[in-house]
């Protein structure tokens, strides 16, 4: 028997679970795939520096190729050509290699707070994705490289564009909390209905 003023219990346990979830920081799947996706995004840069580091003479002849004189230079004495030719090629193995830490430290950093539902996590992710998706159409498709990179690039777009969708799904926007919810007790100065109950703060006017 029901006691008039109480809230049945087939209504409040939703309410109680809701909050358990959220106590709990159970993460949806999306949140989940998006970090894996953001690390295979890592993995596509590494797979990059690797392949450039053995077809180094194809992606500086296909540098060489879009130089007047220079692809000239490239055919009788390659790299070795170019120098005496006073042609410099750009460093493409160091930048790469550059590229790949600077992106592995940021996917770590800012996974570890959209993991905790900061919401600039989740920003600083979309961010990072979208500098990619640039540079694999520049680097896949604008400047004509070799072969075995336009795949790599169709795969980088593949990988980028799962992350994309999983940081904009609607399980993750419901996850996310906004910047000013980074405190424990929802602020820097708590939940403001517990602020109300607790009465004024001694000293205030």
């Amino acid at each position: 028997m029901e006691r008039r003023g109480e809230t049945p219990v087939s209504q409040a346990a939703p309410t109680a679970q809701t909050g358990q979830t959220a106590a709990t920081g159970s993460q949806p799947r999306s949140v989940l795939l998006a970090v894996r996706a953001a690390w295979a995004l890592v993995g596509v840069i590494g797979l990059t520096v690797v392949l450039m580091a053995l077809f180094y003479d194809d992606v500086v002849g296909s540098w060489a190729d879009r130089h007047e004189g220079a692809s000239e230079a490239f055919a009788q004495g390659g790299r070795v050509g170019l120098e005496r030719a006073g042609f410099a090629p750009p460093a493409f193995l160091p930048v790469a290699a550059t590229m790949l830490v600077v992106t592995a430290m940021l996917v770590w950093v800012l996974t570890v707070f959209f993991h905790e539902g900061h919401r600039w996590g989740q920003i600083g992710l979309f961010a990072l994705v979208l500098v990619a998706v640039f540079a694999s159409i520049a680097l896949g498709f604008v400047l004509s490289p070799p072969p075995v990179f336009v795949v790599v690039a169709v795969v980088s777009l593949l990988v980028e564009g799962v992350t994309a969708v999983c940081l904009w799904h609607p399980d993750t926007l419901g996850y996310l909390a906004g910047p000013w919810l980074d405190g424990p007790d929802g602020g820097p100065d708590g939940d403001p209905d517990e602020r109300s109950a607790a009465g004024p703060v001694p000293g205030s006017a």
